[in-house]
């Protein structure tokens, strides 16, 4: 074996620390001094390829997900006679086939490779909404509806996997609340197309404006999801993107490693089994679970803001909004919640405040659930407090950050528990809305917008109680969940760098 190789067939200590502090060699270090670092010009590429694919893939997503109630509202309920519960209903078996299929997919993924397996089920999904602009009634659309959720499944958590394997702690939370504004703008993309195809499309070729909508949302999300195959680099260990040097693939290893932390690989399944064991055993896992599925369901208060603004009449029983402009109005709330998103999670990144961001977005989501559940005689502050919902959206990423900081040791771990936490909160959307946030209580839900404030106190509790457990019991930072084995790993890479640096000593005279 030669001297610039450890026993375990990684570069040696010497070889590592050139390529981590040799300069960058890219085109891109003659522009600007800033990209002579080769770490700048990988989080470059990160960013303009993978994270870029990853907001559009998010958009698509959000669109194909929301469109039934963006066409609800913009015809397809008088067209198939949808006179019942039936949007809710429509919700509901989404998140059926997304509850039982998240976690399996997450599964799935330690085993197959994230650049087959998500590309191919998004172009999936994209054919079934494509299908959505011909079914004649509402049992064919719940039939679609469940199967688009079985293929979604695999898109939100799998690409969460992707960022907590590429990107350092400094760098995450930005990262983490880019791409997840990405469904708000979906749902801001979906507003606008929606608008267009209802003003200027309907009645085109025979169809109405929200048939246009399923058939360009189902073509567009085909397209991006091949666009995958090329963009999505699986993991720093498996890597084999076509953007990405040896040189830098090694980097990309090396600078998640020096930080302590550990990056997702194909691993065997009795190791896969022995991590789901360790998660059930651990409080940290009920803990995460607890405080982020409350998070979930009180977003939820906002989710029916476009039934409101169809709902709202002047003083003539007329409608105040056309459906044009109820399709636009809920844009100003999604711009909200891009800004703060990204502005409260960047703060988080800068100074590391994971729990006070997740604390004070809760706060914030706390005291305007807290109105709206009281419902007061003026439709300007109503608006002004639906809006005001729209920038608590922080909350959870900053706690998804967290997580992955905390389980720094643990990438497969971290990955399934944010897979199961997406379960129940699907679980959650598929039962709660059934009774909380039904369409006849429309819109002054008394159990909804009562419900949604209590889950900002619980979760606000919670976020405390997994900052008191980690303090009491800092090991999980340091050796995983499994402290016996982290530390035996981490002795034997000790062991290893050792051996290889006395191989490198010159040896003294016979």
């Amino acid at each position: 074996m030669s001297a610039s190789q450890s026993d375990s067939g990684k570069p040696s200590p010497e070889i590592q620390e050139t390529v981590l502090d040799s300069p960058s060699q890219s085109w891109l270090g003659k522009i600007h001094p800033y990209f002579k670092d080769p770490e700048h010009v990988i989080v470059l590429k990160l960013d303009v390829l993978l994270l870029t694919w990853a907001f559009i893939a998010g958009l698509l997503k959000d669109m194909d997900q929301s469109a039934t109630t963006q066409a609800y509202v913009s015809g397809m309920k008088e067209s198939l006679s949808l006179y019942g519960n039936e949007l809710v209903e429509f919700t509901t078996y989404f998140s059926i086939g997304y509850a039982l299929f998240i976690v399996p997919a997450q599964i799935i993924q330690t085993r197959v490779r994230p650049s087959i397996f998500l590309p191919v089920c998004e172009i999936i999904w994209g054919a079934l909404t494509l299908a959505t602009y011909k079914a004649p009634n509402a049992k064919t659309i719940f039939a679609l509806r469940f199967f688009l959720g079985v293929f979604e499944s695999t898109s939100w958590p799998g690409i969460v996997s992707l960022i907590f394997n590429w990107y350092t702690p400094k760098e995450l939370g930005k990262r983490l609340a880019i791409f997840g504004v990405s469904g708000v703008a979906g749902s801001m993309f979906l507003g606008i197309l929606q608008a267009v195809f209802y003003r200027d499309l309907n009645g085109v070729n025979g169809l109405e404006g929200w048939q246009w909508l399923f058939i360009v949302s189902g073509i567009i999300t085909m397209v991006w999801g091949a666009v995958g195959f090329l963009v999505i680099p699986d993991s720093p260990q498996i890597t084999r993107a076509i953007y990405l040097s040896p040189s830098e693939r090694e980097l990309a290893r090396e600078r998640l490693s020096k930080l302590g932390m550990t990056t997702s690989e194909l691993i065997p399944f009795d190791l896969l089994v022995r991590k789901l064991r360790l998660l059930i055993k651990s409080p940290l896992t009920y803990l995460f679970l607890v405080a982020y599925l409350q998070f979930a369901w009180s977003q939820r208060a906002n989710s029916y803001f476009l039934l409101y603004l169809k709902g709202v009449t002047d003083s003539d029983g007329k409608p105040l909004y056309s459906t044009y402009t109820v399709n636009l109005i809920p844009l100003g709330g999604y711009a909200i919640s891009i800004v703060c998103n990204i502005g409260l999670n960047a703060v988080s990144d800068w100074k590391g405040w994971r729990w006070q961001v997740s604390c004070g977005a809760a706060a914030l989501q706390l005291v305007a659930t807290a109105v709206l559940a009281a419902w007061p005689n003026s439709h300007p502050m109503i608006m002004a407090f639906y809006f005001l919902t729209f920038a608590t959206a922080a909350w959870g990423y900053a706690l998804i950050a967290w997580l992955a900081e905390i389980l720094r040791k643990e990438p497969e771990a971290r990955s399934i528990i944010v897979a199961i936490a997406i379960t129940l909160v699907y679980v959650g959307h598929a039962t709660i809305p059934l009774r909380a946030w039904r369409v006849a209580d429309s819109p002054r839900y008394p159990i909804g917008f009562p419900m949604a404030a209590a889950f900002c106190v619980g979760s606000i509790v919670t976020i405390l109680a997994i900052r008191f457990y980690i303090k009491k019991y800092p090991d999980i930072v340091h050796w995983g969940l499994d402290r016996e084995a982290g530390q035996d790993a981490a002795d034997a890479a000790d062991a290893a760098v050792e051996e290889s640096s006395d191989s490198d000593q010159p040896k003294g005279k016979q």
